[in-house]
């Protein structure tokens, strides 16, 4: 990474006044301060100041020149997963790819309309190692900017079009487009004598409702992060997942969380929340 001009500079002053021949003819004691030796102005301040914005132009190209050579590395290689992930991110529906290529033709398009057509807001795209599946996850989201499924009628078969021109020969993909997994607690929760249970109860299901809509996309649930977020709460003392479950929107029966839980869907909303509270004194 490119050093800035000033730390460029700091090194050659610091350099410059190290070296006892230069010292001694200019008479100055070995290891004195740059700055307090010579004026801003002077020769050997400007010759050292242009000497730094050349080499930070050097090293600064020298970074663009890394990058670019990283990028057609990036473009020769079979794309990983976080390739997919982010391509997903760039469908456009109702527009076509440049023939031949896997991007579109954005040249005449404002930055709103591009983001108008990119219906697919979150992605992500994993692999299963044992049957080399590729599963590619998206969601959009509706004007209040809760996450939904893209239109099933219209962008989904647009969109297994376009990953179907873009993916690597002979890479299987798994779409999963679909509605939120649901999910439900029951939850142990010893608070502060001195609150009401109703304020309580009001304070952890509003931090429930935050961990769940706050996971990452495709992000993982755990009891133990659910139970640290209950903790940092105003009057609660102790507090325990007895019981977590999640299901599904494809008709699959309740699953019991033991630990963690990735949703199939990506996402998650809460069906149920269940408190048993206990007054701690």
């Amino acid at each position: 990474m490119a050093r800035t001009i000033e730390e460029i500079k700091r090194e050659i002053a610091y350099n410059f006044m190290h070296d006892s021949v230069l010292a001694q003819k200019y008479g100055y004691e070995q290891d004195a301060d740059f700055s307090a030796t010579f004026s801003a102005v002077s020769m050997e301040s400007i010759l050292i100041y242009i000497v730094a914005v050349a080499i930070w132009a050097l090293e600064s190209l020298l970074d663009e020149h890394k990058s670019d050579v990283d990028a057609r590395i990036e473009d020769i290689l079979p794309h990983r997963p976080k390739w997919y992930r982010d391509m997903a991110l760039k469908f456009m529906l109702g527009y076509t790819l440049v023939e031949d290529a896997d991007y579109y033709d954005t040249s005449d398009m404002t930055d709103d309309e591009i983001e108008d057509a990119r219906v697919v807001k979150y992605a992500a795209a994993t692999e299963d190692e044992a049957t080399s599946l590729l599963t590619i996850k998206i969601a959009g989201t509706d004007g209040n900017g809760t996450l939904i499924p893209i239109d099933d009628v219209e962008a989904q078969p647009a969109f297994e079009a376009y990953i179907k021109e873009i993916k690597d020969a002979g890479v299987r993909v798994n779409i999963v487009n679909q509605a939120a997994d649901q999910f439900q607690c029951k939850l142990k929760i010893f608070y502060d004598a001195m609150l009401s249970a109703s304020e309580v109860e009001s304070r952890v299901e509003i931090a429930v409702k935050q961990y769940i809509q706050g996971l990452p996309f495709n992000g993982e649930y755990t009891n133990m992060a659910l139970v640290d977020r209950l903790q940092l709460l105003d009057g609660v003392k102790i507090a325990e997942v007895t019981e977590s479950k999640a299901r599904p929107q494809d008709g699959s029966s309740w699953k019991n969380i033991n630990v963690r839980y990735t949703p199939d869907a990506g996402y998650m909303t809460i069906d149920e929340i269940e408190m048993d509270l206990e007054a701690y004194s």
